[in-house]
């Protein structure tokens, strides 16, 4: 691996899951790349897949699912599909989860939860120093009287001071790549731009790159540079985030456009894609969106690959010439 290589390639990733009839696959052949201290959004609906694919190269899925690649390769080293999210975060990745009050455990005071993180990526043990870093990490991260904080639970912090230690927890083990899932989930407006504003400048200070998970193309194009467009469990558009935005090439990318409401037009009508995204065991065998599309033709009954659709852009689509 040269030092241009991508901090994390992916390729070839499935995951399926035991049921009734078998195996059911979920993700299906997802190629992905992720540059050294680059930000990427992953973007889709619910059930679209997006975290699912984060969690697989994570090491976070258990059965019955299964997790298959060709390689995923993080850091010039190949990893096995499957390997222990410990090992993994020993090799330098780090996930901030969507809610903070279920993911961190509620029996523990958040300093004690730092300081695991800390005691089994950084070798600090109970005592001065691993309390001095702690304290660092949580002032770091914005959160006033540090000290005392870390002595509370989780439900005695705010919602935004739950979020904001829960990401003091992922750079205690100096990640190169944070993994962010939907991270202002059941937080309102004004707490969501600040966590969001905090991990960009984490990401800028500390030099890591970013993969955002998020429903929300307005978010990725604040915080992104570039964006992967999922649907139903395959990558159907990906590239510069501000080109995709500004001329989506697949169908459902600009339906998820249409569907965003525009402070400049307010008296605009919302357009909703019409359905709904198909269940893993109902999926077409031709293009995936095709029920839902308007510009379906006979094309679309087939299986569609991705193509180039601009430098640096690909689309998972017939039309894109």
């Amino acid at each position: 691996m040269t030092s241009a290589s991508p901090l994390l390639s992916v390729r070839g990733l499935r995951t399926s899951f035991a049921g009734p009839q078998g195996q059911v696959t979920v993700l299906d052949g997802v190629d992905l790349d992720v540059a050294r201290g680059e930000s990427l959004g992953i973007v889709g609906e619910s059930g679209s897949g997006k975290s699912l694919m984060l969690l697989s190269v994570l090491g976070l899925v258990k059965p019955p699912g299964r997790v298959e690649a060709r390689a995923i390769i993080f850091d010039g080293k190949e990893l096995e599909p499957g390997s222990s999210p410990g090992r993994l975060r020993a090799e330098g990745m780090a996930l901030i989860m969507q809610d903070a009050l279920t993911a961190l455990n509620p029996s523990l005071t958040i300093g004690t939860q730092i300081g695991e993180a800390l005691a089994r990526h950084a070798g600090l043990r109970r005592g001065r120093e691993q309390r001095e870093r702690a304290e660092e990490l949580m002032r770091l991260v914005g959160i006033p009287e540090p000290a005392r904080r870390l002595a509370a639970y989780p439900h005695e912090l705010s919602g935004g001071q739950r979020q904001r230690a829960m990401i003091a927890a992922a750079l205690a083990c100096a990640p190169k790549l944070l993994v962010a899932d939907e991270p202002t989930t059941a937080l309102d407006v004004t707490v969501q731009a600040q966590v969001l504003d905090l991990i960009a400048e984490m990401r800028e200070r500390l030099g890591m790159g970013l993969v955002l998970i998020t429903h929300n193309l307005g978010v990725v194009a604040e915080y992104c540079e570039r964006v992967a467009v999922v649907y139903a469990g395959e990558i159907v558009e990906s590239g510069p985030a501000v080109e995709v935005i500004a001329s989506p090439r697949h169908p459902y990318t600009a339906g998820l456009l249409a569907a965003l409401p525009r402070l400049d037009r307010l008296d605009d009508p919302i357009a909703p894609i019409p359905g709904m995204v198909p269940s893993p065991g109902e999926r077409p065998t031709g293009c995936r969106f095709a029920d839902r599309c308007a510009l379906r033709s006979t094309p679309c009954d087939l299986p569609q690959a991705l193509r180039p659709a601009g430098p640096s852009r690909l689309a998972r689509c017939h039309l894109v010439s």
